[in-house]
């Protein structure tokens, strides 16, 4: 297994025409807004491709920013989202850890561990340019699926999206940052009860707990988030005071994301064959569901 990072920046001449594998870029000049979607037809999950592409973009618009500079960069909001219809992202790539336990390959384990955390560290910090992040959820968002959209600024879901951290399934935990954001955003007793439950829950359920700060209705979400960021400049500024505020009062660095990430690395290798298995059969279920191979080649 390849886990090595190749990153490519795209050319700032080129946006917002940006090509990549796993995603699809949109800019939306009157909200100032770039949208990344996950593509319809790639695994549901992240595999080692899309971690590339994510910081890909990360680069690609840090770039942009240092070639247009602080005047002139259009993006003023950065928006996760899917393509997928009913699902956001469904989490780690489970064919991916299924083959390095059964080969006993800790190293490349642990560099796709790091990798991810690379990619998750840069969109908790805001990409470390002037704009404010939000995910859209619309779908299922589970695992590292929902770990990713919690690096956002702010969520907005619809009543449809199902959201949750069920590792407990396969007798390890959350190791990309859902300790962490869970219990900044909704304490550390309800952040426990979700991380060792393994729960599903509704959307309506996360936002009455904190998590979700918009709810959307089915179908409405792009609508109401373009409708929530409404109010020019001074809408952006309060946003993003509050986002930086959150950065400031309740910081993550990314050796605590190391940590953890190293932490579940050595629960993965304590798991039982049977435990394997059950990855193996999500694996293939996600593939009849979607219609994708279960990792990138």
């Amino acid at each position: 297994m390849n886990t090595k990072l190749s990153i490519r920046p795209r050319d700032s001449a080129e946006f917002p025409n940006w090509d990549f594998p796993t995603l699809d870029i949109e800019f939306d000049a009157e909200s100032k807004s770039f949208w990344m979607y996950y593509k319809a037809d790639t695994p549901p999950c992240y595999t080692l491709q899309t971690i590339n592409d994510i910081v890909d973009v990360r680069e690609s618009l840090r770039a942009l920013f240092r070639d247009l500079g602080p005047k002139r960069f259009p993006v003023r909001y950065f928006v996760m989202a899917s393509k997928r219809d009913g699902i956001f992202n469904l989490g780690g790539d489970l064919a991916t850890f299924a083959e390095s336990l059964r080969k006993n390959d800790r190293s490349a384990f642990r560099r796709y561990g790091h990798a991810a955390i690379d990619g998750l560290y840069g969109l908790l910090q805001g990409f470390d340019l002037p704009i404010v992040t939000l995910a859209l959820i619309q779908g299922d968002a589970l695992g590292g699926g929902l770990e990713a959209a919690l690096a956002e600024d702010f969520l907005v879901a619809e009543r449809r999206a199902k959201m949750g951290v069920p590792e407990v399934a396969f007798n390890t935990f959350p190791g990309m940052g859902a300790a962490s954001t869970m219990t900044r955003r909704m304490g550390a007793a309800w952040a426990e009860e979700v991380m060792t439950s393994g729960k599903i829950f509704s959307a309506g359920d996360l936002h009455a707990q904190g998590l979700i700060d918009v709810l959307a209705e089915n179908g409405e979400g792009r609508a109401r988030l373009l409708k929530w960021i409404e109010g020019g400049e001074k809408r952006f500024s309060d946003l993003r005071a509050v986002a930086q505020n959150r950065r400031n009062t309740m910081p993550i660095s990314y050796e605590e994301l190391i940590a953890v990430n190293d932490e579940w690395g050595e629960c993965c290798y304590m798991v039982e064959p049977t435990d394997v298995r059950h990855m193996e059969r999500l694996v293939a279920a996600q593939k009849r569901k979607t219609g994708t191979a279960g990792r990138a080649q």
